[in-house]
């Protein structure tokens, strides 16, 4: 059984239907591929009878290090992670309200960690921590929707920063940022280096036939979902590809919150999400 968590959070920057709307489509994306449980944080009523789901309410455990609050939201996972670890044992994966399973993930339990990068040829400097040149190519970044922690990892985490805090530098992009930063600036990013520090990245270490990243939208792997990139999607043999990689696997779809109530409503998405 996959054990996932998620936000539910109205903070004005959606509506709650929207957020029910995408909500709905992650419940039914896993009903439909995965033996789990969801526990979903949530500061308003959701009114949901679902043997696979279970509520939480939503709480700030976190230290408030951005003046944005989208980004403070963001960087909370990591201290619910903890809060989850310390209550069930049991090490959970994050997964972002706008992600859609197309595929078992059931190996996510086989290993000790999971990540996802952004894939693709992609090699255009991305900024890691403000007021430095400390960049990694996008094609290498750690994306923040899905991924899967075990406590030594949240330890590390947690220390590195610290010491970032400690040095007046902030991090760009929240947890995604901090990940990303620890596997190709403290430690060196090779395939050997991850793996032994249980560090396991979907397509780039482990299982390479997958890719996840937000690649798939566009050949040069450099952009958020769209509708070319939606239209350019396929399922050939009961899995998910993108003729822009079709040697590749698709398990897990990308998107953000704002591209996802583009498109979920188009008759590609339905078809290919909803209605198959």
């Amino acid at each position: 059984m996959l054990h996932l968590y998620t936000f539910c959070v109205d903070i004005g920057k959606h509506s709650i239907i929207e957020l029910i709307n995408v909500l709905k489509i992650l419940i039914n994306s896993l009903d439909k591929t995965n033996i789990y449980k969801l526990h979903i944080f949530t500061n308003f009523n959701i009114n949901i009878n679902h043997p696979n789901i279970v509520l939480h309410e939503y709480f700030d455990n976190s230290i408030s290090i951005y003046k944005d609050t989208w980004l403070n939201l963001s960087f909370n996972k990591i201290y619910i992670y903890k809060y989850l670890f310390d209550k069930y044992k049991i090490d959970f994966t994050w997964v972002d309200l706008d992600t859609v399973f197309t595929s078992d993930v059931s190996y996510i339990n086989d290993i000790s960690s999971f990540f996802i990068d952004c894939g693709g040829i992609n090699e255009d400097p991305h900024l890691l921590i403000f007021n430095t040149n400390i960049n990694i190519p996008r094609n290498k970044w750690i994306q923040g929707n899905i991924w899967k922690l075990n406590s030594q990892l949240y330890n590390k985490f947690i220390e590195i920063y610290k010491k970032i805090s400690l040095n007046n530098m902030k991090l760009n992009f929240d947890l995604q940022s901090l990940f990303t930063y620890y596997f190709y600036f403290i430690l060196d990013g090779n395939e050997k280096t991850l793996l032994d520090n249980d560090i396991y990245i979907i397509g780039r270490n482990i299982k390479k036939n997958v890719m996840n990243g937000l690649c798939i939208w566009d050949p040069n792997g450099n952009t958020h979902a769209n509708i070319n990139g939606l239209n350019n999607l396929y399922y050939e043999n009961g899995l998910l590809k993108s003729n822009f990689y079709p040697d590749k696997e698709i398990h897990i779809v990308s998107f953000t919150f704002d591209t996802l109530k583009q498109l979920y409503n188009t008759k590609k998405f339905q078809e290919l999400f909803i209605n198959n």
